[in-house]
């Protein structure tokens, strides 16, 4: 299966049982999953300083991975959309890599195409979609 990258673009994680199931989900249909090392960082209600998040989103643009997914939405990427690793972006995904997520990623999905005409995906999260206490539906999975 492919390579996932999961990394932390806006809020906090909160629930890391979740997290931590989410991971399994994938991890059981045969991905090879890769955490981002901030992923689970905390700096007030974000997962980490504004520089330590743009800091994961170019190691997600760098990781080679077919996905990278964010681990949850919330509040922050707005904060972020200046400083975006635009250039780094559009190659990863030239290259293949498809960049996936909902809430508050549509702000990197909307400043991404208006900056680099590049497509991103809206898809599941981690914590919300893949390590939902009561499981992933088979259709939104196999969409996935």
């Amino acid at each position: 299966m492919s390579p996932i990258y999961i990394y932390s673009p806006s809020g906090a994680v909160r629930d890391r049982v979740a997290f931590r199931r989410g991971v399994r989900v994938l991890r059981q249909a045969g991905h090879e999953v890769t955490v981002d090392p901030a992923a689970l960082h905390v700096d007030t209600r974000f997962a980490g300083s504004d520089g330590e998040r743009l800091s994961a989103i170019e190691r997600a643009a760098q990781s080679g991975a077919r996905a990278t997914l964010i681990s949850r939405g919330g509040y922050g990427l707005t904060r972020l959309l200046s400083d975006l690793p635009y250039a780094e972006i559009r190659k990863s995904i030239d290259r293949g890599t498809h960049w996936v997520g909902f809430s508050d990623f549509t702000a990197l999905q909307l400043s991404v195409l208006a900056r680099t005409g590049r497509i991103t995906w809206s898809g599941p999260s981690l914590c919300d979609t893949l390590g939902s206490p009561t499981g992933v539906d088979d259709v939104t999975f196999a969409c996935f």
